[in-house]
């Protein structure tokens, strides 16, 4: 499956952006966008499409709504192509075009991704610089061995060994065979031992605890009965203080309830009658005065409009006024300016003249008509573009005569060079000698590893224990393999500590019978406790005394076969009746001495179960030892058997694993051996063939061949090298030439061009002079030189005339202003009938008029006022009226509810009105403080409890009551000590039941041992199986993907590392590690950050391509691996992505631009590059 379009049509800040992934030669595209762009957007896109939204995705809700995400995407699976849309939904996410749901494009998404998720896809199929930096780390860790690394780069997992080692970790904290305070077993274990200690010491008798806890019960309610009758006493001096309390209140209340009943007959005034009445009687003092002040004030008024005048007829021509009072200014400055343009004139005239004088001077007649200025500009134009058209066809004459010149050169510079050379075989065989380097310099090399690896065999042969005469006989030997020494060495390591497992539980077991037995032994001489036999063999002989009387003096028969009286003494047999009476007082004081001390002989009996226990339990490991032993004798002899057919006396497992390792070491350095003579031998033929068809493309370009014959391969690269430039240069100087033939030629007929354009223009140029000079009334034949003098004259002479006749149309339009102005003046005049004087100037008299009109105005303005303020002073008087006439409303209102016309009577009832509320509201609230100091009883109870009371005995009856307190107190002080007592003595025989949380904590520290050992066992096993499905998916991925990371590692490191190879480190773990060129060994631990990162990256691609043999594809993730890596590096990652890119779309995501640039150069159309 690969994606064919991704439409980011609501996600990020992207809107309706699609991006087209179609495959070109490869399937990498290399997505770049700059920072913040949305190349981290675009690349979550894909897998939420795939696997939908996660619940909270605040990055792709940026710009949109949660409601309002949309991913789709166009998926090509081979067999048919998937186009859908993604919404943010818990179900029926996946849409088709419309926006409905669609549960059949859904199946066919979740069918193609074959049961994946997005877990293990951003695990498998994904990986950031991030990723691959932990991977790097994961790898360099000194605990990381082949089994953990090629785990984690093939499932993604980089925190495989993290995850071993917490649950080693976890499991260690739990338990293991050394005893340690820190960890939870035996923390559990010393908690059931203090416990069981605690059982022991805190076990009481019945009797003694029943005494005790008698003592302790009579104390207590001794003790108790005092405190009772103290919150007796206590009861009533609370009620006699509550009394007292209540007293003040109780007196007033009846001191208010009697002026109430004077005030009774008071007529219920409102609470806001006083303020009502008071506000009235002030507004009506305060309308009446401000009446009579507004009354003044519109007399006065009155008398300013009276002596007021008008002028109706100035205000109706104020418009036509004030134009021409603006206009005023403009007359004066039109009388001076049509004197100074009469006298420019003058001027203008005069300058004429002189002008028609210096044109007769010239030999020109000056014309009646002075021309227009276009017709001079255009003479002085064609006289100013002379000079550049004649001086244009004389350089265009040199031009070609030097062009002419060059082109000879040119001719005997290509009959000096001759023709070129094919030197494309030359350069191809140089080049693929180049490639293959210095192969004589690597057969030498070969022939000194050849020899190293012999100086090392010889050394480690000799150093091998047991010894092997030479490699052949090494080879030969077929002894077990690694896996079957490793399986012996755990056997018999498991075999050895169950045998000294069963030894050291063997004499644990011993020590505790022994020690049991003799605690057994010593308790029971110490305790004497009857004896259950004893008690038994005391019935068995009265039951046989008993039946000897029935049978002698009941039944009245001899003795038959089936008697017992042999179990009875002599002197039973003669007084069996006796004997009946004595041994049943024996028997039922024994059975009543066993009664009493039932717990002891409980104990004993528990005490001796528990030591056959013990002793069946060493019964048992006796026998466990005896096989464990055994077990251990049939390993080692197994052990023996295994090296039989090597030939030789093994040691110790670990001896020959370490032997086996030396071996294949051996082995593997013959191998290199062989391999590097095989090598040089190849090398050196290489070597001969390369030189005679070195010698032979040499001898071809004219190369003397004798001077080539005993010359190195290398001298020969260089030869070949040195010929090869030189014919460059020479083709390069004949194409130079051949260039600037051609250049030549094109010059040529660009500058033949040049020269007939500028003959015409030349040509055109003099039909403009002769049409010019004639518009102009000028001789055309004058010299171009000299037409400046009349060309100037005449252009002053048209601009003295131009200006002559602007003045004179300036000095018609002032007159026709000047006009305009008295015509209107005088008619303001006759229409306002306005005194003027007839000497003054039009502007002076336009000048009075606007004075008068001024006037008028302000008189106007000033009756207006006035007449606005006397009718508010009118509106302000009839408000007052109102104002005086609703105050005298609401007075009659009150003196109607007080039933009084007089309003001094009606102040004094108003005032009795508020007395009587005030009252209420002072009895209301003493009746809360009643209530409140009562401690919420009803206040009646408490008022005739107060009146009932004597208020002179109270204090009396509360001086007893702390009397009487105080001497309880002190008893209850005795009664409390005489309880404490009796508790410690109680406490001290186990009276706090100790024993019981004893055995409780006894319970809990079993139950902690328990879950510490089946945690121990889960986190154990579940470490052990993580490091076994290590080592089983490292044997069988081993090869593979060892092989193929390998070839990746050498291109990703430009041959740095040449290959990977597995050896066993300090703590025989099979590890990583790199080979250089020379063979030296590079552990994880000492590559640099970039060589791990390139690591990394090999194994994972490797275990990409693995999967991918055996699933459908799916798309490979990447985002900026390529940060640790240089150039080169970065290259050869993305060649090894486009190789992958064949199995399986590749998208690579980039904020760098130069990754961009250099992908595009060197892979060209191996690579499709977007842009966000």
């Amino acid at each position: 499956m690969r994606f064919a379009e991704l439409q980011l049509l609501a996600y990020g800040h992207f809107t309706d952006r699609r991006l087209e992934l179609a495959p070109g030669h490869t399937d990498l595209h290399l997505i770049h966008g700059a920072n913040e762009a949305g190349k981290s957007t675009a690349r979550n896109a894909v897998a939420h499409f795939l696997f939908g939204f996660p619940l909270r995705a605040e990055r792709a809700a940026f710009i949109h709504n949660y409601r309002d995400l949309r991913i789709g995407a166009r998926l090509d699976t081979g067999d048919e192509t998937i186009e859908a849309v993604r919404k943010k939904g818990n179900k029926n996410t996946v849409l088709d075009s419309a926006g409905q749901a669609d549960a059949e494009r859904e199946a066919s998404l979740a069918r193609e991704l074959a049961g994946v998720d997005d877990a293990f896809f951003t695990r498998m199929f994904s990986l950031d610089h991030a990723a691959l930096r932990a991977g790097g780390r994961q790898l360099a860790a000194a605990d990381t061995g082949a089994d953990t690394a090629l785990i984690a780069a093939g499932s993604g997992l980089a925190d495989v060994a993290a995850a071993r080692t917490a649950l080693a970790a976890e499991a260690d904290a739990l338990w293991s065979p050394n005893r340690s305070k820190h960890r939870a077993y035996y923390q559990a274990a010393d908690r059931l031992a203090a416990a069981e200690a605690e059982i022991r010491e805190h076990a009481v008798t019945v009797g003694d605890w029943q005494r005790q806890r008698d003592a302790l019960a009579a104390a207590q309610a001794h003790y108790d009965e005092l405190t009772t009758r103290r919150a007796d006493l206590q009861r009533q001096y609370r009620e006699i203080e509550r009394i007292r309390r209540v007293a003040p209140p109780v007196r007033r209340y009846r001191e208010l309830s009697d002026e109430l009943a004077e005030l009774a007959d008071t007529p219920v005034m409102a609470a806001e009658a006083r303020e009502t009445f008071d506000t009235a009687r002030a507004a009506i003092h305060s309308a009446e005065a401000a009446e009579a002040d507004i009354n003044q004030r519109i007399a006065a008024i009155d008398e300013e409009l009276a002596g007021l005048t008008d002028a109706p007829a100035l205000r109706a021509q104020a418009e036509t006024i004030d134009r021409l009072a603006g206009r005023r200014a403009q007359i004066a400055e039109d009388r001076e300016r049509e004197a100074e343009l009469a006298r420019a004139n003058d001027a203008l005239t005069a300058d004429l003249e002189a002008e028609r004088e210096r044109l007769a001077a010239a030999g020109v007649i000056a014309p009646e008509h002075w021309p227009e200025p276009a017709a001079i500009d255009a003479v002085r134009r064609l006289a100013g573009q002379y000079g550049a058209l004649a001086q244009r066809q004389t350089h265009a004459a040199d031009d070609l005569a030097r062009l002419a010149e060059e082109e000879t050169a040119t001719r005997r510079e290509a009959e000096r060079l001759g023709r070129s050379r094919d030197t494309a075989a030359l350069a191809a065989w140089q080049a693929a000698a180049t490639r293959n380097g210095d192969l004589e310099l690597e057969a030498q090399r070969a022939h000194e590893t050849a020899a190293a690896q012999d100086r090392d065999i010889s050394r480690r042969l000799a150093e091998l224990v047991p010894s092997v005469a030479n490699v052949e006989a090494l080879a030969a030997m077929r002894p077990p393999d690694r896996a079957s020494v490793e399986a012996a060495e755990r056997d018999l390591t498991t075999a050895r500590q169950a045998c000294q497992r069963h030894a050291d539980h063997v004499a644990q077991l011993t020590d505790d019978v022994t020690r049991e037995r003799d605690a057994l032994a010593r308790r029971r001489a110490d305790t004497q406790l009857p004896d259950r036999q004893t008690l038994v063999a005391l019935r068995a002989h009265r039951d046989a005394a008993w039946r000897l009387v029935q049978r002698r003096y009941i039944e009245g028969r001899g003795a038959d076969l089936f008697d017992d009286e042999a179990d009875l003494d002599p002197a039973a047999r003669r007084d069996p009746v006796a004997a009946v009476a004595r041994l049943t007082d024996e028997a039922d004081t024994l059975a009543d001495a066993r009664f009493d001390a039932a717990t002891a002989i409980a104990a004993d009996a528990q005490s001796a179960r528990h030591l056959a226990e013990r002793e069946q339990a060493l019964a048992q490991a006796h026998a466990r030892l005896t096989a464990s032993e055994q077990t251990q004798a049939d390993h080692e002899a197994a052990w023996e058997h295994a090296w039989a057919d090597a030939e030789l006396v093994p040691g110790t497992p670990a001896t020959m694993r370490a032997w086996l390792a030396e071996r294949q070491q051996i082995l593997d350095a013959h191998a290199t051996r062989d391999d590097a003579l095989s090598r040089a031998a190849a090398l050196e033929q290489t070597t001969a063939c390369e030189h005679a068809a070195g010698r032979a493309h040499l001898t071809a370009l004219g190369v003397d061949e004798t001077s080539l014959k005993d010359t190195s391969l290398a001298a020969l690269v260089e030869r070949a090298r040195r010929v090869i430039a030189a014919e460059q240069r020479r083709d390069e100087a004949i194409e130079r030439v051949t260039t600037s033939a051609g250049q030549q030629f094109s010059r040529r007929r660009q500058l033949v061009a040049a020269q007939q354009d500028a003959e015409t223009k030349l040509a055109r140029w003099r039909d403009d002079w002769r049409a010019a000079m004639a518009r102009l009334a000028l001789d055309p034949d004058l010299a171009v030189d000299t037409i400046d003098t009349p060309l100037d004259a005449l252009a002053a002479g048209q601009a003295h005339a131009h200006g002559r006749a602007v003045n004179e149309r300036e000095q018609a339009d002032i007159r026709d202003r000047r006009r305009r102005f008295a015509d209107a003046l005088a008619g303001v005049i006759n229409a306002t009938g306005h005194a003027v004087n007839t000497e003054d100037t039009p502007e002076h008299t336009a000048a009075s008029v606007a004075d008068a009109l001024d006037a008028a105005r302000r008189a106007h303005q000033i009756r207006l006022t006035r007449e606005a303020d006397r009718e508010a002073d009118e509106k302000r008087a009839a408000t007052q009226a109102k104002t005086r006439q609703q105050a005298r409303a609401r007075l009659d209102e009150l003196a109607a509810q007080a039933a009084t016309a007089d309003l001094e009577a009606l102040d004094q009832i108003i005032t009795r009105a508020d007395r009587r509320r005030a009252a209420e509201r002072e009895q209301a609230e003493a009746r809360q403080a009643i209530a409140r100091q009562g401690d919420d009883k009803a206040v009646d109870t408490l008022i005739a409890a107060a009146e009932a009371s004597d208020a002179d005995t109270l204090a009396e009856q509360v001086d007893t009551l702390d009397t009487e307190l105080a001497d309880l107190e002190t008893r209850i002080g005795t009664a409390r000590d005489e309880r404490n007592a009796a508790y410690a003595a109680f406490d001290a025989i186990g009276g706090d039941e100790r024993a019981v949380i004893a055995a409780g904590a006894r319970q809990t520290a079993l139950a902690d041992m328990t879950r510490a050992a089946e945690r121990y066992l889960r986190s154990g096993l579940a470490a052990l199986l993580l490091k076994w499905a290590g080592q089983r998916y490292a044997l069988d991925k081993h090869a593979t993907l060892l092989a193929r990371s390998s070839t990746l590692i050498q291109r990703l490191t430009g041959g740095s590392v040449v290959h990977l190879a597995g050896e066993f480190d300090d703590n025989d773990e099979l590890a990583i590690v790199g080979v250089r060129a020379d063979g030296a060994h590079l552990p994880t631990t000492a590559m640099s950050e970039g060589t791990l990162d390139q690591l990394y990256l090999a194994l994972r691609i490797a275990a990409i391509e693995d999967y991918l043999t055996r699933a459908a594809p799916l798309p490979v993730i990447a985002d900026d691996l390529f940060i640790n890596f240089d150039d080169e590096r970065a290259m050869a990652g993305l060649d090894a992505l486009a190789e992958l890119s064949h199995q399986t779309q590749v998208l690579f995501f980039t904020h760098h631009a130069h990754l961009k640039d250099m992908a595009t150069e060197r892979l060209g159309d191996h690579v499709c590059i977007h842009e966000l």
